[in-house]
């Protein structure tokens, strides 16, 4: 079912204050907040904007409070918490119920007790647009059966679209006794999202209040046709040289909005996840004004506020427009379809993804679909595009008196709200987020934009922006170049798209060069025996990367297992596109070398990291301390991999060990529970959970390659079992997957609503650690779901055969 609440969970601060809602606008800028209405940490606000200049965004708008005059009495609709523990006010005791409508937030307020009416609040916001809106609706009041009578926002809108054309509203009576009076407070900030703001008495934003001729001069030449509508609002600017914003109010005829400049601090906002953390908790915000206006029951009685650095003449001015944006989000979020279509050299074909019955039922549900539907909705969120210097494909950047310097280009945000770029992080998701939706442009557009920054064979732990160019202390990863081949592969077996491949092949030649004569940080192929080595102290190279005070917790200096078993697939995809380039033409030789590579590395990695004494493989040999018997999960790289590099005789064992030690409901352990080291809770603190990360914390994302794991192990068809063995096996394995994914049901009503957090407790009851949303956990339980859909249809196609 879609995610919604009722009164029962909307008028229990704890219920509330703890669930949050995310929308994006494609940029990498967003709007966040609570259930409740307070902001409960720094990144909250509802005009979060991007900037080509920074990677970082800028908060702008954080919050809007609501004031109702109705039936003589004010009714104060926001949650606000103070420094010291006051919350004023405690408008969610008035929340009637909160929906997520395509994800997009919808509050519905009552105002007057039970004879009173409801006052509607939904937030959108458009692609690829720095604006925000906020509508405000009064829907119908209760009739004398004692029902709430509500109508479809969207049914409605299409109603009134088609009767009014556009045009015109109901003129409302003054003695009707069912208006309202809305007084809204945007508070307003000027700071990156995830700072915080000290407000000053000799800090006053300028303000530039807008007068309503101007707007309706503009609605004319916009629309051809008379206005009704009633606008105000103001520009706001923080301080000489600082963006400008514009916050505006639409209202309909007869509304009477207006715009009243006040420009006040408002002082000690607490955010209590924030303190938790051990971050900085308080924030200071600034009132430009207050806007008013009057509604009444109607479907044509509508207040939109608009938040946008866009500029003025680019705003749509109509409330019909205005509300049919808001149908044109929705219908933007109910396109991702539940098929796949490949593009290839032999042409396109299309296949129906099954939805799984992952809710315990026998049969898929209307439960199950909307599972599969919000995936889809929440790996959107992840794609964003920056503007950036125009660069050749070395990476230099060449401006052309002749040609635009700059140019867009698309990334992918790991996670909200540590929205700092992560190019492993990337790669890991891109397989599940760009091709199990059949985004193949995007995920083509990325990998060929990547590759330009490939230097002495390593790509950087981020992507460069206008402020800040890569400098050589970005390229600080021993494993991201290795990611890239892994997810290249994914794309090419799924397109064959041979040109990108051409492309990039010669950066893979050199990559490869690269890594086996020594590159930085000490990384380089062991001549000896042919495994991939890090030799730099003090440096943390693998995805386990978590520092405190400088020094890495879990620094893993020597052979990382799940290195070599990347590097290995590495060679070994080396070996087939080079002949298969050469069989087409493309290239015009073809070398055994990486055959001979790949060889050496399968035959010692075997020899030197199988542990037989409990039948698992060391996480680090060749370290300073010699060799790292720790239980972790990176060893499932090993033969998770297309190309697995652990002999067939081992897996099974090792899969066993694993699944014992490190599964939980919502990933895999990061460290055995019984060894010395293990840490079972992330702790609140910012520095203890680092201490945690890769201690013993369980992250989602390594479902996906314990999954492959199963399915190299249980889910290959052999030809000493009967066929109704293996059909009876696949459907095991099938059931272990749905198993699985079933907690992460109920996941997405909690937290961050309808998104996957990253990393949890290792030990039961499996809290939810900091980082609220992740790209790589919802690519890889996208790329499960995919899997899983894939060999339910297998396993009855060959039941039906026998």
């Amino acid at each position: 079912m879609p995610i919604a609440f009722d009164r029962s969970i909307c008028c229990d601060l704890n219920e509330t204050i703890s669930r949050e809602w995310l929308i994006t606008n494609g940029l990498g800028g967003y709007a966040a907040g609570t259930v409740a209405g307070a902001l409960t940490s720094m990144p909250h606000g509802l005009l979060v904007a991007s900037s080509s200049d920074e990677a970082s965004p800028r908060l702008l708008l954080a919050k809007i409070d609501e004031e109702i005059l109705f039936d003589q009495r004010t009714y104060y609709l926001g949650t606000n918490e103070y420094r010291d523990g006051t919350i004023n006010p405690a408008g969610f005791v008035h929340l009637e119920t909160f929906h997520l409508e395509e994800g997009f937030p919808v509050f519905t307020y009552r105002i007057g007790g039970i004879d009173g009416l409801l006052l509607e609040k939904r937030i959108w916001m458009p692609q690829e647009c720095n604006t925000t809106y906020i509508q405000y609706r009064v829907l119908r009041a209760n009739t004398p059966d004692g029902q709430i009578h509500t109508n479809n926002f969207l049914n409605s809108l299409d109603r009134n679209l088609r009767a009014n054309n556009g045009r015109g509203y109901h003129e409302h009576s003054s003695g009707d006794q069912r208006v309202l009076t809305l007084t809204l407070l945007p508070f307003a900030s000027y700071r990156l999202y995830n700072e915080q703001q000290h407000g000053n008495n000799e800090w006053q934003f300028q303000i530039q209040t807008h007068q309503a001729e101007v707007f309706s001069t503009e609605a004319k030449k916009q629309q051809n046709s008379y206005a009704d509508e009633e606008i105000a609002g103001c520009t706001i600017r923080a301080r000489d040289g600082a963006q400008p914003y514009h916050i505006l109010a639409i209202g309909h005829a007869g509304s009477e909005t207006t715009f009243l400049p006040t420009g006040v601090w408002y002082w000690h906002f607490f955010r209590r996840l924030d303190q938790t953390a051990g971050l900085a908790a308080i924030d200071d915000l600034y009132l430009p004004g207050v806007f008013r206006a009057k509604l009444w029951p109607g479907e044509d009685s509508i207040v939109t506020i608009i938040a946008t650095t866009e500029e003025l003449s680019s705003q749509i001015f109509k409330t019909s427009q205005l509300s049919l944006s808001y149908k044109n989000a929705v219908e933007h979020q109910r396109s991702y379809e539940q098929s796949e279509r490949y593009f290839g050299e032999g042409g396109e074909t299309v296949h129906t993804l099954p939805i799984l019955p992952i809710t315990g039922t026998s049969a898929p549900c209307e439960a199950d679909e909307e599972f599969i539907h919000l995936l889809r909705q929440a790996g959107n969120r992840f794609f964003a595009k920056r503007t950036i210097p125009y660069c050749d494909f070395t990476g230099n950047h060449f401006p052309s008196p002749f040609f635009n310097d700059t140019e867009t280009v698309p990334i992918l945000i790991p996670g909200y709200f540590d929205m700092q770029d992560n190019t492993r992080e990337m790669l890991i998701a891109l397989p599940g987020l760009t091709l199990t939706t059949r985004q193949y442009s995007k995920a083509q557009h990325l990998l060929h934009y990547m590759a330009r920054y490939f230097k002495q064979g390593m790509l950087p732990d981020r992507l460069p922006t206008s402020a800040h160019p890569l400098k050589e202390e970005d390229y600080g990863s021993i494993d991201t170049t290795l990611w890239y081949f892994y997810a290249l592969d994914h794309y090419l077996r799924i397109t064959r798209d041979y040109e990108l491949l051409d492309d990039v092949y010669q950066r893979l030649v050199d990559n490869i060069s690269w890594y086996i004569q020594g590159t930085f940080h000490g990384i380089h192929v062991d001549p000896h025996d042919g495994l991939l080595l890090a030799q730099q102290p003090g440096a943390a190279l693998t995805w386990m990367n978590a520092c405190v005070n400088h020094i890495p917790v879990t620094p893993r200096q020597g052979k990382p297992v799940e290195v070599n078993a990347l590097w290995y697939n590495a060679l070994c995809l080396m070996n087939e596109w080079s002949q298969l380039l050469y069989q087409k033409g493309r290239i015009n030789h073809c070398t055994t070398h990486y055959k001979e590579q790949s060889d050496q590395c399968k035959q010692n990695f075997n020899e030197r990291f199988w542990y037989s004494a409990d039948s698992y493989l060391y996480d680090v040999i060749d370290g300073p301390d010699g060799d790292d018997l720790s239980l972790r999960p990176n060893q499932l790289l090993a033969f998770s991999l297309r190309n697995p590099i652990l002999n067939q005789v081992h897996r099974k064992s090792v899969l066993d060990l694993v699944t014992e030690q490190l599964v939980t409901p919502f990933g895999l352990r990061t460290l055995a529970p019984n060894e010395s080291n293990y840490h079972g809770h992330l702790q609140a603190n910012l520095e203890e959970q680092r201490n945690a990360l890769y201690q013993g914390s369980a992250w989602t994302w390594l479902l996906g390659p314990y999954v492959d794991a199963l399915l190299s192990v249980e889910g290959s068809v052999t030809s000493t079992e009967t066929a109704q063995d293996n059909i009876i096996r696949l459907e095991q394995v099938w059931h272990t997957g749905l198993r699985l994914l079933e907690p992460f049901h109920q996941h997405l009503n909690e937290g961050m609503l309808g998104m996957l957090g990253s990393v949890f407790d290792g030990d039961v009851p499996h809290t939810r650690g900091s980082i609220a949303t992740s790209a790589p956990a919802t690519g890889e339980i996208l790329r499960i779901y995919n899997l899983l859909a894939h060999l339910g249809v297998r396993y009855q196609d060959h039941a039906l055969s026998i």
